[in-house]
């Protein structure tokens, strides 16, 4: 009887109004929660709730699907969709971001680019605390875009030298293009500078 008090309009309603005890009711009522919906009439594709519970950024709504057993996507473009979407969340997005790769999400999905997601991001604290998350869960510093470039090659040409430095600092190799990347002759020494460092410091360090 509990699967019929509660109608597709009730998940829609709690994802939409952030309403944790509407969502528990649903849930505990059996409702498919992986079963693609509409949250109003205007829109025109409809969305798995998990989906739909990122794009609104309600973080509580979210672990509650996933919990609950809410499934990711199976193909890695549609994962990394998903990641990128809350990396670049206004709100919480190391908290969403966290939720998606501990139920699953693939942090090294189409050659790193949930870790390229992150370059969007102007504040280079966030980046860090984003991509560190990342790494733990598997990403590859040193993966090559389609283009050829990596991160680090990206960083510098961007010029953002407090990641540059960050991102050497946590293993990540010298493009080997470096001398041709658009950038001034300052970034690319610092960052010769900087993993000349490093390397003297694992050799101290008998690494």
């Amino acid at each position: 009887m509990l699967k019929g008090l509660f109608s597709k309009n009730d998940l829609a309603r709690a994802l939409l109004r952030d309403d944790l005890k509407l969502l528990l009711k649903v849930i505990r009522a059996g409702k498919d929660i992986n079963q693609p919906l509409r949250l109003t009439s205007e829109e025109s594709t409809a969305r798995p709730a998990v989906e739909h519970a990122l794009r609104l950024g309600h973080s509580q709504c979210l672990e509650k699907l996933l919990d609950a057993g809410a499934r990711l996507p199976e193909r890695d473009s549609d994962g990394v969709l998903l990641l990128s979407m809350a990396i670049n969340k206004t709100t919480d997005p190391l908290g969403l971001t966290t939720l998606l790769l501990h139920a699953g999400a693939n942090a090294n999905a189409a050659q790193g680019e949930p870790l390229f997601s992150c370059l969007n991001i102007s504040d280079d604290n966030l980046v860090l605390l984003l991509s560190n998350r990342l790494l733990q869960y598997g990403a590859d510093l040193n993966s090559y875009t389609r283009d050829g470039h990596t991160l680090l090659s990206r960083l510098i040409c961007a010029e953002r030298t407090m990641l540059v430095g960050a991102f050497i600092s946590e293993g990540a190799e010298l493009p080997k293009q470096l001398d041709q990347l658009q950038c001034s002759a300052e970034i690319k020494q610092f960052a010769r500078r900087k993993a000349a460092d490093i390397a003297i410091q694992k050799q101290l360090l008998g690494f």
